[in-house]
């Protein structure tokens, strides 16, 4: 081997020698230099902000919106009248009628609606007595006809008033004299006191009907034009609208009548509004309700939403508040002390020191506490948890 040879082989054993050392520096550790650099992040403290506020714990359930008090309307026969009844014209489903308007019409003839308790049972006429001439000159006066003195009796004052009534509707009262009465005229109608009809403007049974209140709102139309006028004709509702919802028993007792609860549906753009119960079953199991449920209903104060009546709502039904404001956390940050006790961690400069507070009513997320020792401040900043790197868990 030739020196110049030799020299060569040295220098290349030297570069090999190099390249394996830079190599292991490279790819080789120690298993404390592994550890340190596979470890997590050091955990640092989650914050949240002391909240100065009012809780309210709530029960949420839904209820169907509908208007109140629907009620099926039908027409007492008139003797006065031969031959089948037909309904001739119907109103509009949605609309309105006042005291004195005009129902429907019945073979041409206009079936007005007044308020009031008692349901039309007979004709009536000058002569005749009783309640109903009595409840029937109330609603005369009250729809702007003046039946003289209000009392039992049909007279001259009544029978001006009815016709006044069938003028302003455009349409002509029936007027029957003793031979028309004494056709139709039963034999237990000189037996019962007030129920002989004299000569002069007759009101036929067919021809008025009583309901619960007024203005009532046209429901659904459950006889068509043409049909014989027999049976239940239309429904009639009152204009305000209630939602109807079911609590379950143990629920029941947290709500009471009076109590102002809340409506909304998202989904629907109906935002929420504010309303009463008006109110609540004794027990469970009536108005629909199973033996585990209670019935409850709720009253829509003036215009409803729009897009309310006949869908599904949410309720919250308040159960319990605070009333006034009070200092509240995030449930997370309360914790257990050695001694049992409930505390917070309150950041302070930098630092962090432990608070003890007595908790309250807890709602939505967050607790009402009130610093036993130590100050506790709206914007204060208590750890609710801990992360590294903006990630972790407490």
């Amino acid at each position: 081997m030739t020196r110049r040879t030799l020299v060569v082989l040295l220098i290349a054993a030297v570069i090999v020698s190099s390249a394996a050392t830079l190599l292991a520096n490279a790819w080789i550790r120690s298993p404390e230099e592994a550890a340190a650099e596979t470890a997590p992040p050091e955990a640092t403290p989650i914050l949240a902000p002391v909240v100065e506020q009012v809780l309210t714990a709530e029960v949420v359930t839904r209820g169907t919106a509908h208007y109140r008090a629907p009620r099926e309307v039908s027409v007492t026969p008139s003797t006065l009248k031969r031959g089948s009844q037909v309904v001739t014209s119907l109103p509009r489903v949605g609309s309105v009628v006042r005291d004195g308007d005009v129902l429907m019409t019945i073979s041409g003839r206009p079936v007005f609606v007044f308020a009031g308790a008692q349901p039309t049972y007979r004709d009536l006429g000058p002569g005749m007595s009783g309640p109903d001439v009595r409840q029937l000159e109330v609603a005369l006066l009250r729809a702007g006809f003046d039946p003289g003195a209000v009392d039992d009796g049909f007279d001259a004052g009544t029978e001006a008033a009815v016709t006044a009534l069938y003028r302003r509707s455009g349409a002509v009262p029936i007027i029957a004299d003793e031979a028309d009465l004494a056709a139709v005229r039963t034999p237990d109608a000189d037996l019962v006191p007030g129920a002989r009809a004299e000569p002069g403007v007759q009101l036929p049974a067919d021809e008025v009907v009583f309901v619960a209140s007024t203005p009532a709102r046209v429901g659904d139309i459950l006889t068509p034009v043409g049909a014989p006028a027999t049976g239940s004709l239309l429904t009639l509702t009152r204009s305000d609208v209630v939602v109807d919802g079911l609590l379950p028993v143990e629920q029941a007792t947290l709500i009471e009548d009076g109590a102002t609860v809340a409506l909304d549906e998202p989904a629907l753009g109906i935002e929420e509004t504010s309303v009463s119960v008006t109110h609540v079953e004794p027990r469970p199991g009536t108005r629909g309700a199973d033996e585990f449920h209670v019935f409850f209903q709720v009253a829509v104060d003036g215009r409803p939403p729009p897009g309310m009546v006949g869908t599904s709502v949410r309720v919250t039904i308040p159960t319990r508040s605070t009333e006034d404001a009070t200092l509240t956390v995030p449930l997370s940050a309360v914790s257990l002390g050695p001694d049992g006790a409930s505390r917070v961690q309150r950041s302070v400069d930098g630092g962090f020191e432990f608070v003890p507070v007595r908790t309250g009513l807890s709602a939505g997320g967050y607790v009402s506490v009130t610093p036993l020792n130590g100050e506790l401040m709206p914007g204060d900043m208590v750890v609710v948890g801990s992360g590294g790197d903006g990630g972790g868990g407490r």
